[in-house]
């Protein structure tokens, strides 16, 4: 799936703990987002790769949806990460946000046609029927983003009833993803 799709999960899966009552804020959502592209580490052509300075190193040592594509990599990266963040924001909820960006990009990846396997340790290897840079991903693109503005709208109070959020976020959803539909149609 593209880099966005991937932000748009982890934002939508730690969204989905806020309105639990988990904070929903900067910090957060920003390490939601990067635990979501951080699995892609493991190609030399993603979004992360291509923006962290030493981005092409793990493309050499691991194949692509391998390594970093499993439970266990998120636990451990997690721990790295996750663990600065804390240090830098003394925010626990910066740490928890980092994992479910992670996982989100885990069950993004499984919802492909080639899915992804979910640990060096078991056979559990899902596949969906998304084939990637398809109007397929389109569809799933534009579900999450709508849900994914609409619970963020709801969680910071900006509408103020149901109508104006489904009006506000389907206003937002095209805005945001209209340029890559073209792309997938």
């Amino acid at each position: 799936m593209m880099w966005y799709t991937h932000a748009i999960f982890g934002l939508f899966l730690y969204g989905i703990l806020g309105l639990l009552g988990a904070p929903v804020n900067e910090e957060t959502l920003a390490m939601a987002v990067l635990g979501a592209l951080m699995p892609d580490i493991d190609h030399p052509k993603s979004y992360i790769s291509t923006k962290l300075p030493f981005g092409n190193v793990v493309p050499r040592f691991v194949e692509h949806r391998g390594a970093t594509h499993t439970i266990e990599a998120a636990l451990l990266i997690t721990a790295v990460v996750g663990g600065i963040a804390y240090y830098l924001t003394h925010n626990p909820w910066t740490v928890v946000a980092f994992f479910l960006g992670y996982v989100s990009h885990l069950l993004a990846d499984s919802l492909t046609v080639s899915g992804v396997k979910w640990s060096r340790f078991s056979k559990f290897h899902p596949r969906g029927p998304v084939k990637t840079g398809t109007w397929k991903e389109g569809v799933v693109l534009v579900l999450v983003t709508f849900f994914t503005v609409a619970i963020l709208l709801y969680e910071t109070g900006t509408e103020s009833d149901v109508g104006e959020i489904v009006v506000v976020a389907l206003a937002i959803t095209l805005a945001l993803v209209g340029k890559r539909l073209k792309r997938l149609l």
